[in-house]
């Protein structure tokens, strides 16, 4: 049996990021878990999705009609370095959009390309471009959209598809966007009604079934098609559709399940916040998943829908507009916060889109509206997603609920047997805390181990007893702490057990995080 010898407090700096990247091969698509927070994998991991995900991962943009081209494999090594296991691939609908506001006067008019549909004329578009043929797909689309999502797959990260973009048709629109299903800009004559404006939102506001509807569904289809065998990936409905776009939601999300169903996989459905409608509209669908507008997502996301009870990933380009403008502590209770309340997180990076507006992102040599390089400012920030995801790999993310009456801090995760309980508490503001450690008797000993999301630094201190039903504990160091104690036998794995977990002690039914055993001075017995 091996000893693990620990000495009062060590300092151990986080793993390099790389390091903490789950690249694993991922060998079928994500599925329900016996706890209703988090999905599980083809293997039977429990697991939680945090990363970065920008606007330009899929298709290129570009100010003055210049595109420009984004090294997608250097955001995947992006991805990697700060530790995320899951980013999004955007759909803009628009070949042009207006008014995006990324400058504080005078914002840009952006291009996009490539789209779903070829342009073939005859005519020209209100972009300056040839007309589409909405019924001829352009390969290239497709080609780019299947390389990216394998791309990704070999690099162990999941993605979320978006199929459409309902904000840029709410706010961004103008007479010269170009947009495929306004009568002007296709030569199948399919029209939104559009006359001009900012919004133009006919292709999501329908009722019932329309000839709209027949080239959506099309679409969506030919995008099932590419990527079904990718098991990497989760379908996303529509950024932020407006708000009386239900009907059309709810469509597309059967459209899929039952287009699927006869298809090898089945992927998880994601429906987002919708603008200017409550977050039960989607809690109450029949999507696998959510995107919410509540800044910190509920304990459970459960509803009328089949599953009545959602996957929560709060993604802060929906939750937390303007998160640019506080403190890097309190983005960092953002993720921290949703984490501990059985929720995950996606951070709306700005990446290399220039967004000087507010400082909101100013990154490294922009070009027609496109950087060289990401801002440095915020990957504290990015870190942290994957600290996050190096903490849940910790736990036994089958057993563990949010538990939150247990700790004075409001943020809690845990599991509570007689034998095998674990804890881990985030403080959003440091200073002192209590915590009940009353499930097991004084008799067993909790590891303890703290963490600084502000520096990455882990502190290891002595095993302290359980059984106080108010223990007090006081962070070493200033600022918003993380705490994790767990039973020195190693955590309960009984119910969904989590393999990545490490030494499993089969006979208490006890699992060793590897982590524990990092940094620390171990030997057998002679």
């Amino acid at each position: 049996m091996l000893v693990v010898i620990v000495a009062l407090i060590s300092v151990a700096l986080a793993l390099p990021a790389a390091a903490q990247s789950a690249t694993a091969q991922i060998a079928g698509p994500l599925v329900a878990s016996g706890n209703p927070n988090y999905f599980k994998d083809a293997n039977g991991t429990v697991l939680i999705l945090n990363g970065s995900q920008t606007w330009n991962t899929f298709q290129d943009w570009g100010s003055n009609g210049s595109l420009q081209t984004l090294d997608f494999n250097a955001f995947i090594k992006f991805l990697i370095a700060h530790g995320h296991n899951f980013t999004l691939l955007w759909l803009t609908e628009l070949p042009k959009f207006c008014g995006f506001p990324a400058t504080a006067s005078s914002p840009p008019g952006l291009t996009v390309s490539p789209h779903p549909w070829r342009r073939t004329g005859p005519g020209t578009a209100t972009d300056g471009r040839l007309k589409f043929d909405l019924t001829k797909f352009d390969p290239g689309y497709f080609d780019r959209l299947r390389m990216r999502v394998q791309a990704l797959r070999t690099a162990g990260i999941y993605v979320g598809v978006y199929l459409f973009t309902g904000e840029w048709l709410n706010i961004f629109r103008c007479s010269s966007d170009g947009y495929p299903f306004t009568g002007a800009n296709n030569i199948n004559g399919i029209d939104d009604g559009y006359t001009g404006g900012s919004k133009g939102i006919g292709s999501l506001t329908m009722t019932a079934p329309n000839a709209i509807t027949r080239f959506q569904d099309t679409y969506v289809e030919k995008v099932l098609d590419t990527l079904n065998d990718l098991p990497n990936v989760l379908w996303l409905i529509s950024e932020e559709a407006p708000a009386n776009s239900t009907w059309w939601n709810n469509h597309q999300i059967s459209h899929i399940r039952a287009y699927e169903s006869k298809k090898p996989h089945q992927h998880p459905i994601g429906y987002a916040a919708l603008i200017g409608s409550p977050d039960t509209t989607i809690y109450n669908s029949d999507a696998d998943w959510v995107a919410p507008q509540i800044r910190i997502s509920p304990a459970t996301s459960c509803g009328s829908g089949n599953p009545a009870c959602k996957v929560n990933i709060n993604d802060s380009d929906h939750s937390y507009f303007g998160m640019w403008k506080e403190t890097a502590q309190q983005n960092r209770n953002f993720a921290w916060q949703n984490f501990m309340t059985g929720n995950q997180a996606l951070f709306m990076d700005p990446y290399v889109v220039y967004y000087p507006r507010e400082h909101r992102n100013l990154c490294v040599s922009p070009t027609n509206a496109i950087c060289s390089g990401p801002d440095t400012r915020w990957d504290n920030f990015r870190d942290n997603l994957g600290y996050i995801l190096r903490y849940s790999r910790k736990l036994n993310l089958g057993n563990v609920t949010p538990r939150n009456s247990l700790c004075s801090t409001g943020y809690c995760l845990a599991q509570t047997p007689s034998v095998g309980a674990e804890y881990l508490v985030y403080a959003p503001s440091g200073d002192s805390f209590t915590i009940d450690l009353s499930a097991m008797s004084g008799s067993r000993r909790l590891a303890l181990e703290w963490f600084n999301p502000s520096t990455g630094a882990s502190i290891i201190g002595n095993p302290i007893p359980s059984g106080s039903s108010s223990q007090s504990f006081t962070p070493p160091f200033s600022g918003d702490a993380v705490l994790y104690l767990v039973d020195t036998a190693g955590h309960a794995t009984s119910g969904i057990s989590n393999p990545r977990l490490g030494l499993r002690r089969s006979a208490l039914s006890l699992s060793v995080p590897e982590d524990w055993l990092e940094d620390r001075t171990v030997r057998s017995p002679s």
